[in-house]
């Protein structure tokens, strides 16, 4: 039977706690089609959702059954990254395209397929910074001493069978990208306010250690940034952190994720490092 969750403002005891450090992460990207979300009630089920909005439908892609929803994505991640000896305490998914899987809450999924039955929940409708609001959630959790062991999943997916209300790049691929974050670490999110675009490199430049941007920051972060070059919006920064995790663990180096959105001029930034 699950418990009862009870959250607060952490105490000044709990923002004195170590906080978070990242432990393990694994990506995946998903190219075929699966056919997985066919369903004779789908085309009636979105018609009914758009047409109060007069937003237009792509029948088509509904009736090929196309695209692959988050939950079959990120169950493997989580196989992967969370053995039952070493459970979690909390899930975040993190996206910014809607899910082809309608009708089902696909953060208490994930927490029902993730050893430890964690506390989950989901954000969304914050486009491109949508992972970095999930990771200061998690920070939060971890200092009120609740949270040991979290795991942040960070995805996203190309089809969408209706029309957007607000323009929204989409991925060339479908990916996913799971984070493991314990204690015993440092790190810290910012958000830094209206921020215009041009400013953007002035801000990344005082950070030191690695900068590891979006590709929206291609033009922007300084000279010496890694900057990702594939078209993946939200989970870009993600899978290249995920890649490079090997040869950053125990290195001591420190790594300044960044991302930045254009329509609010808001700059996010996550510093890591990976202490020997």
């Amino acid at each position: 039977m699950r418990g009862m969750f009870v959250t607060g403002a952490p105490s000044e005891d709990d923002r004195a706690r170590t906080p978070l450090r990242v432990h393990s992460a694994a990506g995946r990207t998903f190219d075929e089609l699966t056919g997985q979300t066919l369903n004779p009630t789908m085309r009636g089920y979105v018609n009914d959702l758009a047409a109060p909005y007069g937003l237009a439908v792509r029948e088509d892609l509904i009736d090929q059954g196309a695209g692959r929803s988050y939950g079959e994505m990120c169950v493997p991640l989580l196989d992967e990254l969370v053995p039952e000896d070493r459970p979690a305490d909390l899930l975040v998914l993190a996206t910014a395209i809607p899910d082809v899987r309608y009708g089902r809450s696909t953060a208490t999924y994930l927490s029902w397929h993730c050893a430890g039955a964690p506390l989950g929940f989901t954000v969304c409708d914050q486009g491109l910074l949508a992972a970095f609001t999930a990771l200061h959630l998690v920070e939060a959790y971890a200092h009120t001493g609740a949270c040991g062991r979290a795991v942040l999943l960070v995805a996203e997916q190309p089809t969408v069978y209706h029309e957007l209300p607000v323009p929204t790049p989409l991925p060339d691929r479908a990916a996913a990208v799971g984070v493991v974050l314990e204690p015993n670490g440092t790190r810290s999110v910012r958000r830094h306010m209206k921020i215009a675009e041009h400013d953007v490199g002035a801000v990344l430049s005082r950070f030191s250690g690695t900068v590891l941007a979006g590709a929206g920051l291609a033009g922007s972060a300084p000279a010496s940034s890694l900057v990702c070059q594939e078209n993946q919006p939200l989970t870009g920064i993600w899978l290249e952190l995920a890649r490079r995790l090997p040869e950053w663990r125990g290195s001591g180096e420190q790594v300044v994720l960044a991302e930045y959105d254009p329509a609010l001029g808001h700059l996010f930034t996550a510093t890591l490092r990976f202490d020997a």
